[in-house]
Formats: C-alpha cells, sequence, structure tokens
C-alpha cells in the first residue's frame, strides 16, 4: 500500500515538474519574442525609409556622371588651376571624411 502511494506521489511530482518544464519553455519563448520585437519593427522601419528615399529622383544635374561630367565642363583655365591646386584629392578626402563620421555615428548610435 505504502509502495502505491509513493508510486502515486512520484507520478503525481513527475507532472507537476512536465508542467513547470513547460511553462519555462513558454517563458523563454516569450521573452525571445520580445527581445526580437524591437529588431523586427527597426527592420521595418528602415525598409520603409529605404523604399521612401529610393522614391526620391537623381537630380538633372547628377543624372550625365556625377562630378566627372561637371568637372569636364570647366573651361582649360579652370582645369589647370583645379589640378595644380589638387581639387580633386581635396574632394575625395572631403568625403572620405564624412563617410568615416557618418559610419562612426552610425556605429555608436550618435554617442561619440
Amino acid at each position: 500500500m505504502i509502495a502505491t502511494i509513493a508510486n502515486w506521489f512520484s507520478a503525481l511530482f513527475a507532472w507537476i515538474a512536465r508542467i513547470f518544464q513547460w511553462f519555462t519553455g513558454m517563458f523563454k519563448d516569450f521573452m525571445e519574442f520580445v527581445t526580437d520585437l524591437p529588431v523586427v519593427i527597426l527592420n521595418g522601419i528602415l525598409d520603409g525609409a529605404i523604399y521612401v528615399l529610393s522614391m526620391i529622383p537623381v537630380p538633372g544635374f547628377m543624372a550625365g556622371g556625377g562630378l566627372q561630367s561637371l568637372f569636364n565642363g570647366l573651361p582649360a583655365d579652370v582645369l589647370y588651376f583645379v589640378n595644380f591646386f589638387g581639387i580633386h584629392i581635396g574632394l575625395g578626402i572631403i568625403g572620405a571624411g564624412v563617410v568615416f563620421r557618418l559610419t562612426r555615428k552610425g556605429l555608436t548610435l550618435g554617442q561619440w
């Protein structure tokens, strides 16, 4: 008789342990959902921003090839001074600096 009661209690405790495991699994799944939710929302917002930015047309003065076509349209005297002073190199360095700064701001979320 005592063995039957002991078996009944062990089965009851095993059942409670399975319910507890089920609840812990549900809690872990819920917490994973909560932690993934901001990523999914941010992904949707960024996809929308990319879509909106892709709808902006390219300005007419840049449609012909960018800065190269603008520099080619300059007179020969002005091109001499542009090459002499290295303006094309300076614009490249300034562009690289701007890209570096924007990348740094983006990766550090504007804290640096």
